[in-house]
């Protein structure tokens, strides 16, 4: 509403003043204007209907500025108001703009013109009959100063009225936008004054600095693209992400309708830049960008933000599930395979949710909020995850917590415990599990589900493991020394398995510690071959070469692909606590156990128990034919010298170290 009053004041403003021109100097003009004037009022017309294009898709400037400017000068505010009304009613026509857009942009004109002649007659150039000095130039460029202003001035109201942005960065956006040309083009005005009173031949050189113009204007527009758009990917970048969202928030106010901010980030790309390159990783985001572009609205908005995350903006979202749905579209066409320089590539997405205006009222509440959900999603696996407000209580401490974790392993503040694996038949302990944990300064001990995932998600999860292993085979060495030969198992994250060199950096480290790589154990997970087989088999391959030996982690709770089982070089296979714990009691949790190690023992596999708390479940593993067993029943995860002490204890009580 607010919008057409608008419009429809500016258009009777306008055309009331051109009425008023037409009526008291029309006839007068034409029966008695100069060959001069004419010409101008030809080169108005002429600009208006041929404007210069800037390039593809980066829009035109309009040369009839120029002559509509020296036209005021040198004719009055009559002959350049009426002029323009003609030159813009004539090119609106041949484009077939509606009457309403038409009447609009004569008046705005004829308002702006109006404007800058009114300050020339304050200044007492107009009417003149002398020609202009010096004295004149100051009036002359305030003239031109306010016919810009009030011109993009009216323009950017309709815009923002229309479109609910806020009037003062409409204004700001648009002159900043089109200063540079519209400038030079008002500061041709005089030249082509004083041409056509010297020589109206010279008018045609104007022509080379229009195409100054020309290029001037494509170069604004080149840097206002690059400082708001993605230069790999053409995409938005955050600062116009941020703009576009702010806007879109406005509208839905004032339309109580929904919009959805999405964040996703793309899983397993680091894997990609440190594997094959960052040519492949560039291309890689290209192509997203172009998938994730073409399977959304027009309206709405797709930005890079950096790295490899990516925003969306859906402008109207009538469901919450709506806003789910695209998602999962969005993980879908992400999940399709990439081809990069013949080489196929397969990804995974995470994505979090926020939503207007349910889950905050601004953009810097929505975009933390949709990173909030997003974490919870690639940390459950989930996929894709709206915010709640219950998973908001910890992101500032993750935030902190992310940040502390390169000055942690700097300071060497991760502790390696050890929890013992013991043998069902000769109750021997025949080794032990390392659980990372952190004895942070202020939050105290932390348990690794609190870091592993933040370690995973920033990157630090290489170096982090690398430190577990030295650690470890450092405390196997010295146990050696003791004359304890106990072998150790160390858990590794899906990123840490596909790193080329990880079967030379662990044969490197043995050897400095003086341990067998025999007595060194690597827990895996189904999961994580399944998702890169063409990379993992080649390194596990390696590893086994090396005499180091594979268990498969919390099997039966992720693929439990016979195949992989066939294929992998695994020695041992470890039953899932959440089958063993209540296996006393549940009988389908029984039957479980009982398979697996049926299965296991069938291809030769060691099968070891987690979460083992009671004797009963100790007795009917043993009964089932189980080889090994941990948890508290035995004990719980051990600093080093602790652990060595409950050694000794378990000793002097008779019970034998099996080697």
């Amino acid at each position: 509403m607010r919008a057409r009053l608008y419009v429809n004041a500016v258009i009777a403003s306008g055309l009331g003043l051109l009425a008023y021109f037409a009526i008291s100097h029309g006839s007068d003009l034409v029966r008695h204007g100069s060959i001069g004037m004419w010409v101008l009022v030809g080169a108005v017309v002429v600009g208006e209907l041929v404007p210069i294009k800037l390039g593809t898709g980066e829009g035109e400037v309009a040369p009839s500025t120029t002559f509509t400017f020296a036209l005021l000068l040198s004719s009055g505010l009559a002959a350049a108001a009426m002029a323009v009304a003609v030159a813009s009613g004539l090119s609106d026509l041949i484009d077939r703009k509606r009457p309403s857009r038409s009447a609009f942009n004569v008046a705005q004109y004829v308002l702006a013109i109006g404007a800058a002649g009114g300050v020339l007659v304050a200044a007492g150039v107009l009417p003149h009959q002398q020609e202009f000095t010096a004295a004149d130039v100051p009036a002359i460029l305030a003239a031109a100063a306010v016919f810009f202003v009030v011109n993009t001035g009216l323009v950017a109201g309709a815009i923002a009225l229309t479109t609910g942005t806020r009037l003062r960065d409409q204004i700001s956006s648009e002159l900043i936008r089109q200063s540079a040309t519209e400038g030079i083009l008002l500061g041709l005005a005089p030249l082509a004054v004083l041409a056509l009173d010297s020589a109206p031949v010279l008018l045609p050189l104007l022509a080379l600095p229009m195409i100054a113009v020309q290029r001037a204007g494509r170069q604004a527009l080149i840097a206002e693209r690059l400082a708001l758009h993605d230069a790999l990917t053409g995409l938005p970048n955050r600062v116009l992400f941020r703009t576009r969202t702010q806007h879109a928030i406005h509208v839905a106010g004032r339309a109580d309708t929904r919009v959805a901010v999405m964040l996703l980030d793309l899983d397993r790309f680091k894997e990609i830049n440190d594997t094959l390159g960052h040519h492949y990783g560039d291309e890689v985001l290209r192509q997203v960008g172009e998938r994730l572009s073409s399977m959304l609205r027009e309206e709405d908005t797709v930005a890079r933000l950096g790295g490899d995350e990516f925003a969306i903006l859906l402008r109207s979202v009538e469901t919450p599930a709506a806003g789910v749905a695209v998602a999962a579209a969005v993980r879908r066409a992400i999940a399709e395979h990439f081809d990069v320089a013949g080489v196929r590539l397969e990804l995974g997405a995470s994505v979090g949710i926020a939503s207007y205006p349910e889950h905050g009222q601004d953009v810097d509440v929505l975009m933390q909020r949709a990173d909030v959900a997003m974490y919870q999603a690639k940390e459950g696996r989930t996929g894709v995850e709206r915010y709640v407000p219950e998973l908001d209580g910890n992101s500032v401490q993750r935030l902190a917590l992310a940040g502390d974790l390169r000055t942690a392993l700097e300071r060497e503040e991760f502790i390696l415990h050890y929890q013992p694996k013991v043998d069902l038949r000769t109750n021997a302990v025949t080794g032990s599990e390392v659980l990372l944990r952190w004895a942070h300064p202020v939050h105290g001990w932390l348990p690794p589900d609190e870091f592993i995932p933040l370690a995973e998600h920033t990157g630090l999860i290489v170096p982090l493991t690398n430190y577990v292993f030295d650690h470890a085979l450092r405390q196997m060495g010295a146990w050696r020394a003791q004359g304890l030969d106990l072998g150790v198992a160390v858990n590794l994250s899906a990123r840490t398995l596909i790193e080329r060199d990880l079967p030379d950096r662990i044969e490197a480290m043995c050897q400095r510690w003086a341990v067998p790589t025999n007595r060194l154990v690597l827990e895996i997970t189904e999961s994580m071959v399944v998702a890169d087989p063409a990379r993992a088999l080649p390194i596990l391959a390696r590893l086994h070469e090396l005499g180091v030996e594979i268990a498969v982690d919390d099997f039966g709770t992720g693929f439990s692909s016979m195949d992989y089982l066939k294929r992998l070089p695994v020695k041992e296979v470890k039953i899932d606590r959440s089958f063993v714990t209540s296996m006393a009691t549940d009988a389908r949790d029984a039957a479980i156990v009982r398979c697996t190690i049926d299965l296991a023992r069938s291809l030769g596999l060691r099968v070891v128990a987690e979460g083992v708390e009671t004797p009963d479940v100790r007795a009917r593993l043993t009964t089932l034919g189980c080889d090994q067993a941990q948890g508290y029943s035995y004990s719980r995860a051990l600093p080093a010298a602790e652990f060595t002490a409950w050694l000794a204890a378990r000793e002097q009580k008779g019970l034998a170290l099996s080697a």
